[in-house]
């Protein structure tokens, strides 16, 4: 086993456990990171930018609520072959090779006024996004929109039809640790602040229904 270099990121809020992970890659020589985290959602979001930075993850339960993630350096074995093509990709892909339009939603409501009348509107527009082309390359769930894809069984219903169609699902962990809701994710995936403005940051447009 080579080197190895601990990074505590206990007690660290999100984003942080995710910077700090992408910091000691780029500063360190070690071939292992020896991740440590104290909540479900640090350890979903460093797993996940490990695995996209083509690291090997393990991970291992330490006591209550506190994890240790191994990441290692490995090399990419894929053939030229074996590497998706334009052709292999999903429709939402191939669209998005035109246009990466990323939705953000950060409210449950569309609109100011009356929350009723707002609810059935972000309902209404979740439905007819279904049918419009080129579907969103992402839609980003924020605050207080967290509640659409995990309480609002109508809006759950458009969003996995959406998710269905290749459009990747994002919930701010932040936010749903917040509004109590992480055990109550529907549909999609927990993301955090570093992926949120890599994806802004990455899109062609952002389309806001508030």
């Amino acid at each position: 086993m080579g080197e190895v270099q601990t990074v505590d990121c206990r007690g660290l809020s999100c984003p942080q456990p995710v910077l700090e992970t992408r910091k000691a890659l780029e500063e360190s020589v070690a071939s292992q990171l020896r991740i440590l985290v104290d909540n479900i959602t640090s350890r979903e979001n460093v797993k996940r930018f490990a695995s996209s930075q083509g690291l090997g993850v393990q991970v291992r339960e330490m006591g209550a609520d506190e994890f240790e993630l191994l990441l290692e350096r490995v090399q990419d074995t894929a053939s030229p072959e074996n590497k998706p093509t334009e052709s292999q990709s999903s429709p939402v892909e191939q669209e998005s090779l035109n246009g990466k339009n990323v939705v953000y939603v950060g409210n449950d409501c569309m609109g100011r006024g009356d929350d009723e009348l707002g609810r059935k509107l972000i309902r209404g527009f979740l439905r007819t996004l279904i049918d419009v082309a080129p579907v969103p390359w992402k839609i980003i769930f924020i605050n207080a929109g967290v509640k659409l894809t995990t309480l609002d069984e109508e809006a759950v219903e458009a969003i996995s039809v959406l998710a269905d169609r290749g459009v990747e699902i994002l919930s701010c962990g932040t936010c749903l640790e917040h509004f109590g809701l992480v055990d109550r994710l529907k549909v999609g995936r927990v993301t955090n602040m570093f992926e949120v403005i890599e994806s802004l940051n990455g899109a062609t447009k952002v389309i806001s229904p508030d």
